[in-house]
């Protein structure tokens, strides 16, 4: 291949990567207003309605499926695995389907996060072109694949540097992937500037000014080592219930997880008078910088939000673990502050989250940017790869995610 041929290929793979950044992003627009909607009026109705719904949605998610989605419920999973192959396995015939089922598992106010569903979009429609460009080589579609996936992460939580970042890194567990950078950043930038265009730019999680000192990023090395020893107990919950599916029927399986969802729900709301164990859990970061939590209402909420995933998942949920890490990361750095006496809760909040979604998927880079932009404060930057260096050796080759290459 002549040095102009490789040029026209590459300002093709750009151009296609920027065209997927576009479609991703218009479907996630699409579907984020549509599970805020629903989870807004969900959340205003009498105390007992959420947990009404959250029962009932784990059976209508398994309902539709079975019959719409050939029975797959992955997402972020799809993504990870279809990097690993030559050719295409993705069968987008079944993304209607799957979309759908991220709703209602969503909109029902499930545990999980956005993400799933985002990086999936962004891989149907990778794989809805490598199936019209015909002369499209294996390096190509994998790059377009990380275009897709990492408009999906932009575009839902306007993260785009995130974005590219877990693109590349998340297909393997704790190393990067190099080659297919400028995808990324294509794929990502314009998710992200499709969403931005409608939402505006303004970060996702807004919290107090963080201020940093020498001590307080000493500190978050210390953070490091509690949040490794809370992301070994999610990584277990997570994948128990993953290995759950081959054991019962989906309806079972849906029946129990529906029941354990509203009785988590309850008991959250019984603590705290908000629905603080649904929904993604933007909400529980929030609250955990609220003054005037007592040690045992932060463990209690911290159990709550690690183990209500690991049950959507169990159930047939689809849906993501970004916020969910997150929030029980952030719950830990709460705790963490109290323990040190610290004022700087923002802080702490803040390096946990991010350390936990760092070692969740084994994304250590992507955990420290992503935390960075969503709240709009490079100031945790620092004391978060401090934070996430320790951590990672704790939690060691361990991930959420079974299809990962080491």
């Amino acid at each position: 291949m002549t040095a102009t041929d490789e040029r026209s290929v590459v300002a093709m793979t750009l151009a296609a990567a920027s065209a997927i950044g576009v479609v991703t992003g218009l479907v996630v627009l699409a579907l984020e207003h549509a599970v805020d909607d629903v989870v807004h009026e969900l959340f205003e109705a009498p105390a007992w309605v959420p947990a009404a719904v959250v029962a009932a949605g784990a059976l209508v998610t398994a309902a539709v499926s079975r019959s719409l989605s050939g029975g797959r419920t992955a997402t972020t999973e799809v993504y990870v695995k279809e990097f690993h192959r030559d050719e295409p396995e993705l069968e987008p015939r079944y993304a209607p389907g799957r979309l759908l089922a991220a709703f209602t598992t969503l909109g029902s106010g499930a545990p999980l996060g956005m993400e799933g569903p985002a990086v999936y979009s962004g891989s149907v429609a990778a794989t809805i072109l490598r199936r019209r460009w015909q002369s499209m080589t294996t390096e190509t579609y994998h790059a377009l694949l990380i275009a897709g996936a990492a408009a999906g992460i932009a575009a839902v939580f306007k993260a785009p540097a995130a974005g590219a970042i877990f693109a590349m890194e998340v297909p393997f567990r704790g190393r990067l992937s190099r080659e297919r950078v400028l995808p990324a950043i294509f794929g990502s930038g314009t998710g992200y500037l499709t969403m931005a265009a409608v939402d505006g730019v303004k970060p996702e999680l807004e919290l107090p000014l963080i201020e940093l000192t020498y001590g307080r990023a000493l500190l978050s090395v210390v953070l490091g080592i509690a949040v490794g020893i809370g992301a070994l107990g999610v990584i277990w919950l997570v994948n128990a219930a993953e290995e759950s599916h081959g054991r019962w029927s989906s309806v079972v399986r849906a029946v129990v997880a529906g029941a354990g969802l509203a009785g988590l729900y309850a008991v959250g709301r019984g603590l705290t008078g908000e629905p603080i164990a649904l929904a993604s859990g933007n909400a529980v970061i929030d609250w955990a910088v609220e003054p005037d939590h007592t040690a045992l209402l932060l463990v209690s909420v911290l159990l709550l939000r690690a183990i209500g995933p690991a049950v959507s998942i169990a159930g047939g949920g689809v849906g993501g673990l970004f916020i969910p890490l997150m929030a029980a990361g952030g719950v830990i750095g709460r705790l963490f502050a109290d323990a040190m006496s610290s004022e700087e809760l923002a802080l702490f909040v803040t390096v946990g989250a991010g350390c936990m979604l760092g070692a969740g998927y084994a994304v250590p880079l992507t955990g420290v940017v992503f935390i960075a932009e969503y709240t709009g404060q490079p100031t945790v930057i620092v004391p978060g790869l401090l934070a996430m260096s320790v951590t990672r050796l704790i939690v060691g080759s361990r991930s959420v995610s079974p299809n990962q290459v080491p």
